[in-house]
């Protein structure tokens, strides 16, 4: 029967995962040289409407994009994060170096929602009777990473 070893604790590494709402630059970790990347457009923003007991389509939520990148411990990698649109409006594509663009989610309109392929959920809420459309959430980026 043999003896089995545990490897020594520095070999042991921790899952880190950070959310991107904002800014314009990540700097990679030491150690890091693979993250896996999740981003997310920007939501379409909901349909306003006119007349009586009528709804727009809300719309679509932002697509959403998952890829691996190999990176180099200490660089600066470049991203954009997606507005959501406002009624009646397109929302904004998130983009990162190194990664295929989430593109925006399109907006509702007076007869139906909005459609993407693989969406989040941050489509705006249509308006009802003469009220405007819901504005669509921002989109993001989720980092996973092992240090």
């Amino acid at each position: 029967m043999g003896i089995f070893t545990l490897p020594a604790q520095s070999s042991f590494k921790t899952k880190k995962i950070e959310t991107l709402t904002s800014g314009a630059s990540w700097t990679v970790p030491s150690g890091v040289t693979t993250i896996v990347a999740t981003l997310v457009g920007g939501g379409g923003g909901g349909a306003s409407v006119g007349g009586l007991s009528t709804t727009g389509g809300t719309g679509s939520g932002g697509e959403v994009v998952v890829t691996t990148i190999s990176t180099t411990p200490a660089a600066s990698i470049s991203y954009s994060i997606g507005a959501g649109g406002t009624a009646n409006n397109v929302g904004g594509d998130t983009t990162m170096t190194g990664a295929t663009t989430a593109v925006g989610g399109n907006p509702g309109n007076a007869a139906n929602t909005g459609t993407a392929t693989i969406a989040a959920n941050n489509g705006g809420v249509g308006g009802f009777t003469n009220t405007a459309g819901g504005d669509g959430g921002d989109g993001c980026i989720y980092l996973e990473y092992w240090v």
